[in-house]
């Protein structure tokens, strides 16, 4: 590994940085916040992603995608949940290993400019809550709402959240003392809640599972309201070659649809964008 950071593109684009472990911080029972410090500053525009890999003589033999969590100075912090080998050695590092940091990667949220006058409503279920948090820390405005969803209480990162985030659980249990939990789907706290029931025009963000993406899709459409989805997508590259990130798209041809590298053409796209009929398994929920 080169003890220097390297442009991927040479001349522009995501850089491949060498970061080393500073802490693996637990923001719920089941999240687990994971802060490196890069050997430079890595700007970013939320939704953008990066490519982590372990350093030295056993890395992984495919990088893994996380979405951007925050930023300090060189200082980049993840957010993930133990699901299998390369999570599990990510959540075993101690202090003094080193990881490489590709990125930032993707294509971001829309930012305040071309979102416009109109108030933005956020919806995140799980491990889809950093670019939304990120979007909301740097970029949220008074009348911008946002809601999470997690299984239960103990999920639920409190402390991210600080009171600015409506949440619901699938279960109403393990919820602290002093705070409030809507037992349901995020996409029905969403629909039914008071102050999203006039007619103002809206642009809808959202992260998350696909069911949760296809609810939020059908809600915003029902609605009259622009919405765009960040795709949880398993990428080996973020370059767009290996093509193990594909996600349908309507397109003009004769197929009507075509498959888009979801790390280059995204992970950010407009919901009309997606066929949600051929995109994933799960039927289409309904929401309100």
């Amino acid at each position: 590994m080169s003890d220097t950071c390297i442009s991927a593109t040479p001349g522009s684009g995501p850089i491949s940085c060498p970061a080393g472990f500073i802490t693996n911080v637990r923001e719920s029972s089941g999240l687990l916040r994971l802060d490196l410090k890069l050997d430079q500053p890595m700007p970013f525009l939320p939704g953008q992603f990066a490519m982590l890999n372990l350093a030295g003589e056993r890395p992984f033999v495919f990088s893994r995608p996380f979405s951007i969590l925050a930023t300090e100075g060189a200082t980049m912090s993840f957010l993930y949940r133990v699901v299998g080998r390369g999570t599990a050695a990510m959540a075993g590092l101690k202090p003094g290993q080193r990881m490489t940091v590709l990125g930032p990667l993707g294509n971001p949220f829309p930012d305040l400019k071309a979102v416009g006058g109109r108030p933005v409503v956020l919806v995140a279920g799980g491990v889809g809550l950093p670019p939304l948090h990120n979007w909301l820390t740097r970029l949220g405005r008074p009348d911008d709402l946002a809601f999470f969803g997690g299984r239960d209480g103990g999920d639920i990162p409190w402390d991210l959240l600080a009171g600015r985030w409506q949440v619901s659980v699938d279960r109403a249990v393990d919820i602290p003392t002093g705070q409030q939990a809507y037992t349901g789907l995020v996409t029905e706290l969403a629909a039914q809640f008071p102050a999203l029931q006039d007619d103002r025009p809206r642009l809808v963000m959202s992260c998350g599972p696909v069911p949760l993406l296809k609810a939020v899709a059908a809600w915003a459409l029902d609605r009259g309201w622009s919405c765009h989805v960040s795709l949880e997508e398993h990428m080996g590259c973020g370059y767009g070659a290996c093509k193990g990130c594909v996600v349908p798209v309507q397109d003009a041809g004769a197929d009507g649809w075509r498959n888009a590298t979801c790390c280059q053409e995204g992970p950010v796209f407009a919901a009309e964008e997606i066929c949600w009929d051929r995109y994933g398994a799960a039927p289409l929920p309904t929401v309100g």
